[in-house]
C-alpha cells in the first residue's frame, strides 16, 4: 500500500502537470487523460450511490460487474500474451475495488508530503499509516450493506429475484474458491517458500544497503548504485 500510494502521488503529480498542455494535445490523448484521472471519482460516487440505495440486487449487481469486466479483460490478455497466467489478472478487479481505491484519494490528500514512506524499519509505524484510508473505506462499504440490510429486512422478497441472488451468490464464491485454489496451486509450483524467502531476503538487503550509504534515500532521492 505504501509502494501504491508512492506511485499514484506520482502519477498525479504528472497529471496535474500535464492537464496544462491538454490543448497542445489531440483529442483522443486529452480524453483519455482525463478519464483516468478522474476514473477513481466516477467509481466512488457510483458506488456509494449503490451501496446506499436500500437494495441488496445493486450491491450484487456491482460484484459480478466489476468481476465481469475483470474476467473479459482477463480473456483478452490471455489471447494476446497466450499465457493463461494472465487469467489471474481478473482478481485485479476487486484487489481495486476494495483497497488501491482508497489510496488514490490517500495519494491526493498527502500530494505535498515529498517522503517516499516505503521504509519502515526506522519508523514502524510508517507501514501501518496507508491502512487508515482502507480502515475508512471498508467502514463506508460495510455501513451501506448494513443499511441495505436493515432497509430490506422483514420485506417481501420477489421468488424470482430471490432465485436469482441465490444463484449469483454461489457463482460469485464458486468462482473466487476456485481462483483461490488455483493461485495457490500455481505459487506452490512456481515459487517455493524458501526461493520467495531469498527474494524477500534480497529485497531488504537492498534498501538497507542504499539507506546506509545514501540516508536520502529513504526520502525518495534515489543516487548512484552503492559500492
Amino acid at each position: 500500500l505504501n509502494q501504491q500510494t508512492r506511485w499514484t502521488k506520482s502519477y498525479y503529480r504528472e497529471w496535474l502537470y500535464n492537464a496544462l498542455w491538454f490543448h497542445k494535445h489531440s483529442l483522443w490523448m486529452t480524453y483519455d487523460s482525463v478519464f483516468a484521472g478522474l476514473f477513481p471519482i466516477f467509481l466512488t460516487i457510483t458506488t456509494l450511490q449503490l451501496i446506499f440505495n436500500g437494495k441488496i440486487w445493486n450491491i450484487m449487481f456491482l460484484l459480478h460487474l466489476i468481476q465481469v469486466i475483470g474476467i473479459v479483460k482477463s480473456i483478452y490478455a490471455t489471447i494476446l500474451s497466450r499465457r493463461l497466467i494472465m487469467l489471474f489478472l481478473s482478481i485485479y478487479s476487486i484487489l481495486y475495488f476494495t483497497s488501491l481505491l482508497p489510496t488514490k484519494f490517500w495519494a491526493l490528500a498527502c500530494i505535498n508530503k515529498n517522503s517516499w514512506g516505503t521504509s519502515g524499519r526506522r519508523k514502524l509505524i510508517t507501514n501501518y499509516i496507508p491502512l487508515i484510508p482502507l480502515v475508512i473505506w471498508w467502514v463506508i462499504l460495510l455501513s451501506g450493506l448494513g443499511y441495505t440490510i436493515y432497509t430490506e429486512w422483514g420485506q417481501p422478497f420477489d421468488r424470482q429475484k430471490k432465485v436469482f441472488l441465490i444463484i449469483g451468490g454461489c457463482v460469485y464464491g464458486v468462482y473466487w474458491l476456485f481462483m483461490i485454489a488455483a493461485y495457490i496451486i500455481f505459487k506452490a509450483k512456481h515459487y517455493p517458500r524458501r526461493q520467495y524467502s531469498i527474494i524477500q531476503q534480497q529485497e531488504n538487503r537492498y534498501d538497507q544497503i542504499m539507506e546506509r550509504y545514501y540516508p536520502e534515500y529513504e526520502h525518495g532521492i534515489v543516487g548512484p548504485a552503492p559500492p
